[in-house]
């Protein structure tokens, strides 16, 4: 090509040595052979193209473009590499195969995935086409597979594990990112996951993705300098998720405005992995609908530090809980942990009577009974206190409706002594079940305002507006307060509480009891159905079996977890062991005088199918229960022991193996 003049001699050196991504090429996937057709698997052609475009950028330094034209092209898994733009036109859709062996479980990222970016900078996905992972299908076909023996997973909770399960999007320790304008649908596992990138512009996004577990919206894993705007997202898990993988992780400086949200979990989530640190996040312009957790959740529960978060401008409508910020103890962090420095501002949030999910196929679990609604809950540790904390310009609606014959949690010092602290447990509002409070519970925090706050309840509620259990420095500056049964301040073991005593009551008190973790709970924690009354919950010391970590999924063995219950209540005086609804799988359990079992309506032991499970009682035989020599053990409920008969099976040394019995003597 021959160039004239100066103009010309310009063009040619802005062509030979212009900027990154100012020219390139269009590569289209039909070219290289893929057949939009929706049943034509396109996996090799299509990563034809993105090599073709690839070596492309890095011989001429320009961005290139891979060109997917209207039509269903179906692929295993891909990877997306430096200078390319996967470009998806209206009516285009990459669809996933419905066959399990078309993915890759990338050995570095330990994730399966339709779409990989592994170490790849300036890469982006735009245009108004679809990638569609058809989750549903293709997790009921891994389960196949795993039943048949063809791929190894636990099937915990009856669901391969996630990263068995192929995501739409994984991008790892990538930098530059642009995902623009598409839509995600039906992942098998998390949607859309950016790990460890830095530079990340997700914009214009629809997602559905709410067709099997663990469908998240989006998750942000340690990532620096991320913009997430005008997206619209609907999952069957949390929408906004924000985690930190690594003690050595941060996850900062993010954007997040003009987003809406829908969820059967939370709508803004910290966690639940939170190792690393989180700093400096910013929310603007957020509305969540139909959201059954809470619309805003930050937890540190592994160690990580949380700070300087602002959520400035958020609606939330029919949604079960309105804020949630927790400490935990799960795991201990590589610094000194905290959350603090968080300001929650012009927010104003609805909770509906009823299950807000209500109808989704994927709805959250119905809770633990008995339990009224649960209020906003700012809750730390005695190790870990939460620090720093503005509310301004709030508005929380509950309907109310609570009724103390249905549950019942009282506000006297030695009543909230026995909220347990559960540092260790998953982090939800719901946890503790029933709170003494309808609109805040408090406990562990220091440095906490609620200015221009605005509860209001619909129905009469027997608790008051707000239980504050050691707080120090509460300002509750400019509050309003309606429906409430007074007091509407209860603040136990609190220090330099300001209010205004005009406009609000407070009742002060102090407690002389020490809050403990202790497992005992009192029996307005434990789940009875109503005709489940019986000997060993009358008058008892009650402890629920969750809490020595007793697992209901009917798979993992809880033989140690069981014992070490019984011991530990045999140890403080006795009492009873409550399992509530699930299937407990066990082997031998030596009972022991004076700790009884209550079985609730629906809860199963199931003696395991492993003859090295069991233990021989005093007959030289194997059994399941094994009863003292003397003392006498009861065993209530409307709950069933459940043999599985399996157990027998040939031993080539020692011929045909007898199943244990049911019962035995020490």
């Amino acid at each position: 090509m021959k160039l004239i003049g100066k103009t010309g001699t310009v063009l040619f050196l802005m062509l030979l040595f212009g900027p990154k991504g100012t020219f390139g090429q269009e590569f289209r996937v039909t070219d290289f052979g893929a057949k939009g057709d929706g049943v034509t698997l396109c996996t090799r052609s299509l990563q034809a193209a993105i090599d073709s475009a690839h070596a492309a950028y890095v011989s001429s330094g320009l961005k290139q473009t891979v060109l997917f034209s209207p039509g269903r092209f179906v692929s295993g898994s891909l990877y997306l590499k430096s200078g390319v733009t996967l470009h998806l036109d209206e009516g285009a859709t990459l669809l996933g195969s419905l066959n399990p062996f078309d993915y890759v479980k990338d050995p570095y990222c330990r994730w399966t995935a339709l779409l990989f970016a592994v170490r790849q900078h300036d890469i982006a996905i735009k245009g108004r086409g679809t990638i569609d992972g058809r989750g549903w299908e293709v997790a009921n076909n891994i389960v196949a597979a795993i039943h048949m023996g063809l791929i190894k997973d636990p099937l915990k909770y009856d669901r391969p594990n996630e990263g068995n399960r192929p995501e739409n999007i994984h991008f790892r320790e990538c930098e530059n990112v642009t995902v623009s304008g598409i839509t995600l649908r039906n992942p098998a596992s998390w949607n859309q996951q950016y790990d460890q990138c830095r530079h990340l512009l997700i914009e214009d996004q629809t997602v559905d993705s709410k067709n099997y577990w663990n469908n998240d919206g989006v998750d942000i894993v340690d990532c620096s300098d991320v913009v997430l705007r005008n997206c619209d997202m609907d999952a069957a898990d949390d929408v906004f998720c924000f985690k930190s993988h690594s003690v050595d992780g941060v996850c900062e400086n993010v954007t997040v405005e003009h987003c809406r949200g829908r969820s059967s979990a939370n709508g803004i989530k910290f966690g639940t992995m939170t190792r690393g640190r989180f700093r400096h996040f910013r929310f603007k312009d957020i509305v969540i609908r139909d959201t059954y957790r809470s619309a805003i959740t930050i937890a540190s529960v592994d160690g990580a530090t949380v700070e300087d978060v602002v959520v400035d401008g958020l609606r939330a409508e029919h949604t079960g809980n309105p804020i949630f910020l927790r400490f935990g103890e799960r795991r201990e962090g590589k610094g000194t942990p905290c959350l603090r420095d968080i300001t929650l501002r012009n927010i104003y949030v609805e909770v509906p009577l009823e299950k807000p999910d209500a109808g989704y196929s994927y709805e959250g679990p119905v809770e633990d009974l008995p339990r009224n609604i649960s209020p906003s809950s700012i809750v730390g540790t005695p190790q870990h206190r939460i620090q720093n904390v503005l509310l301004e310009n709030v508005e929380l609606v509950y309907p109310g409706h609570a009724d103390s014959a249905y549950a019942y949690r009282g506000t006297a010092p030695e009543a909230l002594a026995t909220i347990p602290e559960w540092e260790r447990r998953y982090p939800e509002f719901s946890m503790w079940k029933e709170l003494p409070a309808w609109g805040f519970y408090l406990r562990h925090a220091d440095n906490i305002t609620l200015r221009h706050v605005t509860l209001r309840v619909g129905e009469k509620d027997y608790r008051p507006a707000i239980v504050a259990d050691d707080v120090e420095n509460l300002v509750l500056d400019n509050m309003v307060v309606s429906g409430s049964v007074r007091p509407e301040v209860v603040a136990n073991n609190c220090r330099h509480l300001k209010w205004d005593k005009k406009a609000l009551q407070v009742r002060q008190q102090k407690s002389k009891t020490k809050v403990t973790s202790d497992p005992a709970q009192t029996s307005s924690d434990v789940i009875l159905a109503k005709d489940n009354a019986s000997p060993c919950t009358e008058g008892a010391t009650l402890y629920k079996a969750s809490l020595f970590g007793c697992k209901s999924n009917g798979t993992t063995l809880n033989t140690s977890s069981i014992q070490r219950a019984i011991d530990y209540i045999a140890e403080h005086g006795g009492g009873t062991l409550v399992f509530e609804v699930g299937r407990y799988l066990t082997g031998s359990i030596r009972l022991r005088e004076g700790v009884n079992i209550q079985l609730n309506e629906g809860a199963i032991w199931v003696g395991s199918s492993n003859r090295y499970d069991y233990e021989n009682g005093i007959a030289g035989e194997p059994a399941l229960l094994i009863a003292p020599a003397e003392g006498m053990v009861r065993f209530c409920g409307l709950g069933r022991l459940e043999f599985v008969e399996a157990y027998q099976k040939w031993d080539r040394e020692e011929g045909v193996m007898m199943p244990p019995s049911m019962y035995g003597r020490q």
